[in-house]
């Protein structure tokens, strides 16, 4: 990580870690209980990550001595880390290569980016969405009469979410735009 730009995996875990100091323990359990619908990095994954964020500058590590149980290291985010996050909600690629949780786990940590990169993100999202939609819609449309029930059926389950997820994303976007913006539109 120290020559290359930092993984999406280690930029989540680097999210975590700014919502306060923690361990590798409680990170693997935040993680389950926050951001592992759109993005679940496993426990081995968060342990081997740590030591690269520390040894790129993005986080510090301190032991803990605790009582009845083996010391434990516990990690904070550095002024770099906090940039590094930063500047990677801000960096927005509209078909990212790692699947469009990239998208929901930029929106979950955006409390670290401005909120004109979470709004942006979320109009990246929405174009893809609308772009596979669209093409959906027209692959639907032209099934045959005679194709198998489950062809039609897994399609509209996909267009079916796709338009429930642009409904959520207006709301969202209402949600985060400023107060005059909001009252705009």
């Amino acid at each position: 990580m120290e020559t290359n730009k930092p993984s999406t995996t280690e930029l989540a875990v680097l999210g975590l870690i700014a919502f306060g100091p923690t361990s590798g323990y409680d990170l693997s359990r935040t993680a389950a209980r926050s951001i592992g619908h759109m993005w679940a990095p496993s426990r081995s994954q968060i342990y081997k990550v740590l030591p690269r964020l520390v040894a790129a500058g993005y986080a510090r590590s301190r032991e803990v001595e605790q009582r009845k149980r083996p010391d434990k290291a516990e990690y904070r985010i550095t002024p770099a880390g906090r940039r590094a996050l930063r500047e990677w909600i801000a960096e927005v690629d509209p078909e990212p290569r790692e699947g469009a949780g990239v998208f929901l786990l930029k929106v979950f940590l955006g409390w670290n980016g401005s909120p004109a990169a979470v709004l942006a993100q979320l109009e990246a999202y929405r174009r893809l969405l609308e772009q596979r939609l669209a093409e959906w819609e027209q692959t639907d449309a032209g099934l045959a009469v005679d194709e198998p029930p489950h062809s039609r059926i897994a399609l509209r389950h996909g267009i079916a979410r796709a338009r429930a997820t642009l409904a959520w994303a207006d709301e969202a976007e209402r949600a985060l735009s400023p107060p005059r913006a909001r009252r705009a539109s």
